[in-house]
Protein backbone atom coordinates (compact mmCIF):
# COMPACT_ATOMS: atom_id res chain seq x y z
CA UNK A 1 0.00 0.00 0.00
CA UNK A 2 2.79 2.41 0.91
CA UNK A 3 4.67 1.74 -2.35
CA UNK A 4 1.46 2.14 -4.35
CA UNK A 5 0.81 5.53 -2.74
CA UNK A 6 4.39 6.58 -3.45
CA UNK A 7 3.76 6.07 -7.20
CA UNK A 8 0.55 8.11 -7.12
CA UNK A 9 0.48 11.77 -8.13
CA UNK A 10 0.02 14.20 -5.27
CA UNK A 11 -3.70 14.76 -5.81
CA UNK A 12 -4.32 11.01 -5.80
CA UNK A 13 -2.35 10.49 -2.59
CA UNK A 14 -4.36 13.25 -0.92
CA UNK A 15 -7.60 11.66 -2.07
CA UNK A 16 -6.52 8.22 -0.89
CA UNK A 17 -5.59 9.67 2.49
CA UNK A 18 -8.98 11.34 2.88
CA UNK A 19 -10.82 8.15 2.00
CA UNK A 20 -8.67 6.12 4.41
CA UNK A 21 -9.36 8.62 7.18
CA UNK A 22 -13.11 8.49 6.62
CA UNK A 23 -13.15 4.69 6.64
CA UNK A 24 -10.39 3.75 9.09
CA UNK A 25 -9.72 6.69 11.42
CA UNK A 26 -12.85 6.19 13.55
CA UNK A 27 -11.67 2.63 14.27
CA UNK A 28 -7.88 2.74 13.97
CA UNK A 29 -7.19 6.45 14.32
CA UNK A 30 -4.08 8.12 15.70
CA UNK A 31 -4.27 11.65 17.11
CA UNK A 32 -3.08 14.07 14.43
CA UNK A 33 -4.29 17.42 15.70
CA UNK A 34 -7.05 19.28 17.47
CA UNK A 35 -10.20 21.03 16.31
CA UNK A 36 -9.54 24.51 17.70
CA UNK A 37 -7.96 26.90 15.24
CA UNK A 38 -6.28 29.00 17.92
CA UNK A 39 -4.11 26.23 19.41
CA UNK A 40 -1.22 24.05 18.28
CA UNK A 41 0.68 21.37 20.18
CA UNK A 42 4.47 21.62 20.23
CA UNK A 43 6.16 18.29 20.98
CA UNK A 44 9.73 17.11 21.56
CA UNK A 45 11.03 13.60 20.87
CA UNK A 46 14.09 11.51 21.84
CA UNK A 47 14.84 13.08 25.21
CA UNK A 48 15.60 13.87 27.86
CA UNK A 49 18.98 15.44 27.10
CA UNK A 50 21.37 16.78 29.70
CA UNK A 51 22.27 19.86 27.63
CA UNK A 52 19.05 20.69 25.78
CA UNK A 53 16.33 19.86 28.29
CA UNK A 54 17.30 22.44 30.97
CA UNK A 55 17.60 25.17 28.35
CA UNK A 56 14.20 24.26 26.89
CA UNK A 57 12.56 24.24 30.31
CA UNK A 58 13.98 27.70 31.07
CA UNK A 59 12.70 28.99 27.74
CA UNK A 60 9.24 27.48 28.15
CA UNK A 61 8.95 28.88 31.67
CA UNK A 62 9.91 32.34 30.46
CA UNK A 63 7.30 32.19 27.68
CA UNK A 64 4.63 30.54 29.84
CA UNK A 65 4.30 27.64 27.39
CA UNK A 66 3.61 23.97 28.15
CA UNK A 67 4.59 21.22 25.73
CA UNK A 68 4.54 17.43 25.40
CA UNK A 69 7.80 15.50 25.73
CA UNK A 70 7.91 12.03 24.14
CA UNK A 71 10.68 10.35 26.12
CA UNK A 72 12.82 7.27 25.54
CA UNK A 73 12.90 4.93 28.53
CA UNK A 74 16.71 4.45 28.68
CA UNK A 75 17.26 8.21 28.53
CA UNK A 76 14.62 8.77 31.21
CA UNK A 77 16.19 6.19 33.50
CA UNK A 78 19.62 7.72 32.88
CA UNK A 79 18.35 11.22 33.72
CA UNK A 80 15.48 10.83 36.21
CA UNK A 81 16.07 14.33 37.59
CA UNK A 82 15.34 15.82 34.16
CA UNK A 83 12.16 13.77 33.83
CA UNK A 84 10.93 15.06 37.16
CA UNK A 85 11.84 18.62 36.15
CA UNK A 86 9.76 18.23 32.99
CA UNK A 87 6.86 17.02 35.14
CA UNK A 88 7.28 19.69 37.81
CA UNK A 89 7.35 22.47 35.22
CA UNK A 90 3.86 21.41 34.10
CA UNK A 91 4.67 19.66 30.84
CA UNK A 92 3.12 16.44 29.60
CA UNK A 93 5.28 13.31 29.71
CA UNK A 94 4.57 10.74 27.02
CA UNK A 95 6.30 7.61 25.73
CA UNK A 96 8.48 7.37 22.65
CA UNK A 97 9.64 3.81 23.25
CA UNK A 98 11.60 1.28 25.22
CA UNK A 99 14.27 2.20 22.70
CA UNK A 100 14.11 3.88 19.28
CA UNK A 101 13.45 0.73 17.25
CA UNK A 102 10.09 0.53 15.46
CA UNK A 103 7.71 -2.12 16.78
CA UNK A 104 6.42 -3.00 13.32
CA UNK A 105 8.68 -6.05 12.96
CA UNK A 106 7.68 -7.60 16.29
CA UNK A 107 5.05 -10.23 16.85
CA UNK A 108 1.87 -8.63 18.20
CA UNK A 109 2.25 -10.20 21.65
CA UNK A 110 5.86 -9.01 21.85
CA UNK A 111 4.85 -5.48 20.86
CA UNK A 112 2.19 -5.41 23.59
CA UNK A 113 4.66 -6.71 26.16
CA UNK A 114 7.31 -4.18 25.09
CA UNK A 115 4.94 -1.22 25.33
CA UNK A 116 3.53 -2.29 28.67
CA UNK A 117 7.04 -2.62 30.06
CA UNK A 118 8.09 0.73 28.60
CA UNK A 119 5.03 2.47 30.01
CA UNK A 120 5.56 0.93 33.45
CA UNK A 121 9.22 1.95 33.57
CA UNK A 122 8.59 5.51 32.39
CA UNK A 123 5.78 5.97 34.90
CA UNK A 124 8.11 4.72 37.64
CA UNK A 125 10.64 7.43 36.78
CA UNK A 126 8.12 10.21 36.14
CA UNK A 127 5.84 9.49 39.09
CA UNK A 128 2.86 10.33 36.89
CA UNK A 129 0.56 8.39 34.54
CA UNK A 130 1.72 8.00 30.94
CA UNK A 131 -1.13 7.65 28.46
CA UNK A 132 0.25 8.75 25.09
CA UNK A 133 2.78 7.19 22.72
CA UNK A 134 4.51 8.24 19.52
CA UNK A 135 5.99 5.40 17.44
CA UNK A 136 9.67 5.87 16.54
CA UNK A 137 10.08 7.25 12.99
CA UNK A 138 6.26 7.30 12.82
CA UNK A 139 6.37 3.68 11.68
CA UNK A 140 3.11 1.92 12.43
CA UNK A 141 0.94 -0.96 11.25
CA UNK A 142 -2.62 -1.77 12.31
CA UNK A 143 -1.17 -4.52 14.53
CA UNK A 144 1.26 -2.17 16.29
CA UNK A 145 -1.54 0.40 16.72
CA UNK A 146 -3.67 -2.25 18.43
CA UNK A 147 -0.66 -3.20 20.58
CA UNK A 148 -0.40 0.40 21.79
CA UNK A 149 -4.08 0.50 22.63
CA UNK A 150 -3.82 -2.81 24.50
CA UNK A 151 -0.96 -1.27 26.49
CA UNK A 152 -3.28 1.58 27.50
CA UNK A 153 -1.66 4.13 25.20
CA UNK A 154 -3.17 6.61 22.76
CA UNK A 155 -1.06 6.98 19.61
CA UNK A 156 -0.05 10.53 18.69
CA UNK A 157 1.56 11.42 15.36
CA UNK A 158 2.05 14.88 13.85
CA UNK A 159 0.85 17.23 11.14
CA UNK A 160 4.11 19.14 10.71
CA UNK A 161 7.79 18.49 11.27
CA UNK A 162 10.64 20.95 11.17
CA UNK A 163 13.11 18.40 9.74
CA UNK A 164 15.32 19.34 12.66
CA UNK A 165 17.53 16.30 12.12
CA UNK A 166 19.05 18.18 9.16
CA UNK A 167 21.90 20.42 10.30
CA UNK A 168 21.40 24.06 9.29
CA UNK A 169 20.92 27.38 11.06
CA UNK A 170 18.24 27.50 13.75
CA UNK A 171 16.39 30.19 11.79
CA UNK A 172 16.04 27.87 8.79
CA UNK A 173 14.70 25.05 10.93
CA UNK A 174 12.15 27.42 12.46
CA UNK A 175 11.16 28.66 9.01
CA UNK A 176 10.46 25.07 7.94
CA UNK A 177 8.25 24.60 11.00
CA UNK A 178 6.39 27.83 10.25
CA UNK A 179 5.76 26.82 6.65
CA UNK A 180 4.36 23.42 7.60
CA UNK A 181 2.37 24.10 10.78
CA UNK A 182 -1.29 25.01 10.55
CA UNK A 183 -4.11 25.73 13.03
CA UNK A 184 -4.83 22.83 15.35
CA UNK A 185 -1.66 21.08 14.25
CA UNK A 186 0.91 19.03 16.11
CA UNK A 187 4.53 20.03 15.53
CA UNK A 188 7.32 17.46 15.75
CA UNK A 189 10.60 18.72 17.21
CA UNK A 190 13.48 16.92 18.95
CA UNK A 191 15.46 17.52 22.14
CA UNK A 192 18.18 15.40 20.54
CA UNK A 193 18.24 13.05 17.57
CA UNK A 194 18.66 9.30 17.42
CA UNK A 195 20.30 7.58 14.42
CA UNK A 196 18.19 7.43 11.28
CA UNK A 197 15.88 4.54 10.35
CA UNK A 198 18.71 2.68 8.62
CA UNK A 199 21.11 3.24 11.51
CA UNK A 200 22.82 6.17 9.85
CA UNK A 201 24.40 8.67 12.27
CA UNK A 202 22.65 12.01 12.66
CA UNK A 203 24.37 15.08 14.06
CA UNK A 204 23.28 18.70 14.33
CA UNK A 205 25.09 21.75 15.67
CA UNK A 206 22.40 24.45 15.92
CA UNK A 207 21.06 25.61 19.28
CA UNK A 208 17.78 23.76 19.83
CA UNK A 209 16.55 26.20 22.46
CA UNK A 210 17.11 29.07 20.01
CA UNK A 211 15.25 27.13 17.34
CA UNK A 212 12.36 26.46 19.73
CA UNK A 213 12.18 30.13 20.72
CA UNK A 214 11.93 31.16 17.07
CA UNK A 215 9.19 28.59 16.51
CA UNK A 216 7.22 29.75 19.54
CA UNK A 217 7.60 33.40 18.61
CA UNK A 218 6.07 32.59 15.22
CA UNK A 219 3.24 30.63 16.85
CA UNK A 220 2.45 33.62 19.08
CA UNK A 221 2.67 36.07 16.18
CA UNK A 222 0.05 34.04 14.31
CA UNK A 223 -2.35 34.35 17.23
CA UNK A 224 -2.08 30.72 18.34
CA UNK A 225 -1.41 29.26 21.76
CA UNK A 226 1.20 26.52 22.05
CA UNK A 227 -0.18 23.79 24.33
CA UNK A 228 0.33 20.14 25.26
CA UNK A 229 -1.31 17.38 23.26
CA UNK A 230 -3.48 16.72 26.32
CA UNK A 231 -4.77 20.30 26.27
CA UNK A 232 -5.23 20.32 22.50
CA UNK A 233 -7.41 17.22 22.65
CA UNK A 234 -9.28 18.30 25.80
CA UNK A 235 -10.13 21.79 24.55
CA UNK A 236 -11.63 20.95 21.17
CA UNK A 237 -11.47 17.22 20.58
CA UNK A 238 -8.96 15.26 18.54
CA UNK A 239 -8.56 15.04 14.81
CA UNK A 240 -7.74 11.44 13.92
CA UNK A 241 -5.91 9.93 10.98
CA UNK A 242 -5.28 6.39 9.75
CA UNK A 243 -1.48 6.60 10.03
CA UNK A 244 0.08 3.45 8.58
CA UNK A 245 3.00 2.55 6.36
CA UNK A 246 5.20 5.56 7.18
Amino acid sequence: MGNVRARMPGWARTGARRIADVVLAPVLGSVAGGRRDDEVAVTFDDGPDEATTPALLDLLDRLGVRCTFFLLVPRAEQHPDLVRQIRDHGHEIALHGLDHRPLTSLRHADAVRTLRDARRRLEAVAGTPVTRYRPPYGKQTPASWVAARRAGLEVVVWTADAADWVDRPAAEVAATAAARLGPGGILLLHERVEPGPDGEPVSTSFDRAEMAERVLDDVSARGWSAVTVETLVRDGGARLTAWFGH
